[in-house]
C-alpha cells in the first residue's frame, strides 16, 4: 500500500511539474526550428528516464547528435530540464509517502493506547454509583 501511494504520488508530481516545464509548441513559437524541437522533446524524455521515472524511455538520434548541432544542444537541455524535474518529483513523492507512514504510524499508536473511558469503566467495576444519580438532581 505505502509503495502503491509513493508511486502513484511521484507519478501525479512529476505529471504537474512537467507540465510546468518548456513545452514544444513553447520553443516552435520561440521560432527554434525542428531539429531543436525535436532534440529537446527526445533529451526530456531520456532525462526523466535518467533520473527514475519508469515509464519514459531514452531516446536520442545518435545520428542527429552527432551531426545537428541544434539537436545535440537542445537534446542536452532537454534531458538537463526533465533530469531535475523528474528528481524534485521523486523528492516530494518520498516526502508526502514519508509524511503518510508518520501519519499511519501515529494512527497506529493511537489506536494501541487505552481509551480514557474504558479506563473510569475499569476503575468504576464493583462501585455503587446509586447515590451519585442523586447529587445531579
Amino acid at each position: 500500500m505505502h509503495n502503491t501511494l509513493k508511486l502513484v504520488l511521484s507519478i501525479s508530481i512529476a505529471l504537474l511539474l512537467s507540465a510546468c516545464g518548456t513545452t514544444d509548441s513553447a520553443l516552435k513559437e520561440q521560432l527554434h526550428n525542428d531539429a531543436y524541437v525535436v532534440g529537446f522533446h527526445d533529451g526530456r524524455h531520456s532525462g526523466m528516464k535518467e533520473a527514475g521515472d519508469e515509464w519514459e524511455h531514452f531516446i536520442r538520434d545518435h545520428e542527429r547528435f552527432d551531426s545537428e548541432p541544434e539537436y545535440k544542444e537542445d537534446w542536452l537541455a532537454g534531458e538537463s530540464e526533465d533530469r531535475r524535474i523528474q528528481t524534485q518529483a521523486q523528492a516530494i513523492g518520498d516526502s508526502v509517502g514519508g509524511a503518510y507512514t508518520g501519519y499511519q504510524i501515529n494512527k497506529e499508536v493511537d489506536a494501541s493506547k487505552p481509551h480514557p473511558k474504558k479506563i473510569a469503566n475499569e476503575a468504576m467495576k464493583g462501585v455503587d454509583t446509586t447515590e451519585m444519580n442523586n447529587l445531579g438532581k
